[in-house]
């Protein structure tokens, strides 16, 4: 299997992961209640024993893939250029998390936005971490699916 198909074949992993933690997220919009209710039920899943450390394995995997891929490569594109934002973001963010963990913080809604509530600059940085990170995916994504399906990425630009 090349470097490139097994970007891609984690891709959907991470994109199942990815769509349930926003998922999560969103749950958020409704309360702390019911973001919690929802993180229970998934962390049942993702911090299973023998499916964290997969999940993780995936994240690093994932992300240095990419980078090889990008160094083989060496075009500045809109996919390479989200890619290196989202391995970055996904080193720092799996990171914060982890360290979170270890120091017996719960990392639920209330950790996610500690950020926004500090003092300035760090909600705006905050803003601008997580707002960059959800466009990368997007960008990122675009790509592969633009060249699968053009119709469909000529229609949702209008």
């Amino acid at each position: 299997m090349t470097a490139w198909r097994l970007h891609r074949g984690l891709a959907l992993v991470l994109g199942l992961f990815l769509a349930l933690h926003l998922c999560n997220h969103l749950a958020g919009l409704s309360g702390q209640d019911s973001h919690g209710a929802v993180q229970d039920a998934l962390r049942r899943v993702y911090r299973h024993p023998m499916v964290e450390p997969l999940l993780l394995a995936v994240v690093a995997l994932q992300a240095g893939l990419g980078l090889t891929l990008l160094a083989r490569r060496r075009r500045w594109t809109l996919q390479a250029v989200s890619g290196v934002y989202l391995a970055g973001f996904m080193m720092i963010h799996v990171g914060a998390v982890l360290t979170g963990r270890l120091q017996g913080i719960d990392t639920d809604l209330a950790f996610a936005a500690a950020g926004l509530h500090a003092h300035a600059p760090w909600p705006l940085l905050f803003a601008l971490y997580y707002g960059l990170g959800v466009f990368a995916v997007a960008a990122h994504l675009s790509v592969p699916l633009a060249r699968r399906h053009p119709g469909a990425a000529r229609a949702a630009l209008g």
